[in-house]
């Protein structure tokens, strides 16, 4: 009796391990394909303006997108001065701040920026280029929090956006979100409010309504700050976290002028800082920050809190952090025009004037 042939029993196993790693193979390469779509066209249409600002289409800046699109106008924007700050001064055009300051200008402002995020943009202002001037408008609540802190509740920042290496942009090129807004503008299709005015593209003053009716709703006058929840402050903290985001970008760059620009709360903020005890924890920052400039002579300090005319007048603020378009203008124009800038003996002289204004100030009725 012939023996039985073992051949059968073996190559159909063979086989189907075959067939697996076949159809492993063509998985693979079906997702790689993919994958390299997804990326040349995010890279090709460049929703973010990441690789260069947009030609072939209208730019789109959408409002949630700040910390995204931000780098790429920097480096990529001509501009000979630039202006960061905190969602106050979103609405503000780069004309505005040009014909006020010597132009070309770019407005870099992002909502709720702290002191870490003001430094990393800035950073990326200078290896992209020197610009002649830098208006830096602070805001006290970004020096809140460990000195590296990130207001990641505006929206992450994302980090390998903001350097020179295009080795780590994978995360833009192959993200969900970032094909989503390509398809949109290859189809001509608006998945969300943007805006396509590259000389104002995070305006929001339009959309608003501003009066004290829109100040007062809602407020309580005993407790300010629930509504707004800031956080406490401690001038230790407001030390370091100045020390570690501006004051190193100061030096490093004395071919460029920088003005640090106190913008003009409402009164009610000092009001709010009283009842929180952070008046001369703020007021004692404010010193601080004279002081630690004064040796630098590309630094000048401008402060614009004690204007009654526009602090007081709550029909110019939407709420009592956020004013109109008009005050912008005002707020580049004084600082760009050598006006209310402060050294150590004059600052005392503005704090006393505000603290005045403070004990003599009455809430107005509805």
């Amino acid at each position: 009796m012939p023996a039985h042939d073992p051949l059968p029993t073996t190559v159909k196993p063979l086989a189907a391990g075959a067939r697996a790693r076949r159809w492993c193979v063509i998985v693979l390469a079906a997702v790689a394909a993919a994958l390299a779509l997804v990326g040349v066209v995010n890279a090709v249409v460049d929703p973010f303006q990441q690789y260069r600002l947009s030609s072939a289409h209208a730019p789109r800046f959408y409002a949630l997108h700040h910390r995204w699109i931000n780098p790429g106008i920097a480096k990529h924007a001509r501009y000979d001065t630039v202006l960061i700050g905190s969602s106050i001064m979103e609405s503000t055009p780069n004309d505005v701040v040009a014909s006020r300051c010597g132009g070309p200008a770019v407005n870099l402002s992002m909502p709720a920026i702290s002191a870490a995020e003001i430094r990393i943009m800035l950073e990326t202002v200078f290896r992209a280029r020197t610009p002649r001037r830098v208006v830096v408008v602070l805001d006290f609540n970004a020096f809140a929090g460990a000195p590296d802190a990130r207001q990641d509740s505006a929206g992450p920042m994302p980090a390998y956006l903001y350097d020179r290496n295009p080795l780590n942009d994978l995360p833009y090129v192959l993200s969900g979100t970032v094909l989503r807004k390509s398809v949109s503008i290859l189809t001509d299709r608006a998945d969300e409010p943007y805006r396509s005015d590259a000389n104002a593209p995070w305006f929001w003053a339009d959309r608003m309504t501003f009066g004290k009716s829109e100040v007062l709703r809602g407020l309580d006058p005993a407790n300010i700050n629930a509504r707004f929840a800031q956080p406490t402050r401690t001038i230790a903290g407001m030390r370091a976290s100045f020390e570690r985001n501006i004051a190193p970008v100061l030096r490093a760059h004395p071919d460029t002028h920088f003005d640090l620009v106190w913008p003009p709360y409402s009164i009610l903020v000092w009001v709010d800082f009283a009842q929180r005890h952070q008046l001369d924890v703020t007021l004692a920052f404010k010193r601080y920050v004279v002081d630690a400039v004064r040796t630098l002579g590309n630094v000048d300090v401008v402060d614009l809190q004690a204007h009654p005319e526009i602090t007081t007048d709550l029909d110019r603020y939407m709420d009592i952090y956020h004013f109109g378009a008009a005050v912008n203008r005002w707020i580049i124009e004084r600082a760009c025009t050598g006006l209310d800038r402060v050294d150590a003996v004059t600052a005392g002289s503005a704090e006393s004037q505000l603290r005045a204004q403070l004990s003599a100030w009455q809430l107005p009725g509805n």
